[in-house]
């Protein structure tokens, strides 16, 4: 499921793949380190759009402590919620750079049957 709010977008769906962090050097000899994830949005009556994420500074680091958990590991087939800018892809997919992110549903109950809320927050009867 996506919502759009101005130019922010947010999108709920499975991982695609796990995630993947890649080093760059950067100008002032150190490194840039970046975190990406690819999220299968499934659409109600429509193709399941896949839609990358790109993570950085404290999103990145706390996807990365996520990553590393022994209890609940973040990998392909997780359930994510995520909220970002759209930013311009070389591949031509949709493109969020997290600002918001969670694996988990409030009070961690079960994931939300997305398919069966509408917009005003109510569901099918």
């Amino acid at each position: 499921m996506a919502f759009m709010a101005g130019d922010f977008e947010y999108v709920a769906g499975n991982l695609a793949t796990d995630p993947r962090v890649k080093r760059f050097p950067a100008a002032d000899g150190m490194y840039d380190e970046v975190l990406w994830m690819t999220v299968a949005v499934n659409h109600t009556g429509a193709a399941t759009e896949y839609v990358e994420l790109e993570a950085r500074g404290k999103t990145k680091e706390y996807i990365k402590n996520l990553i590393a958990s022994p209890v609940k590991p973040l990998s392909k087939g997780t359930f994510i919620m995520a909220g970002g800018s759209p930013v311009v892809s070389k591949n031509g997919k949709r493109k969020l750079k997290l600002v918001v992110f969670s694996s988990e549903t409030s009070l961690g109950y079960d994931v939300l049957n997305w398919d069966h809320i509408h917009k005003d927050g109510q569901a099918d009867g």
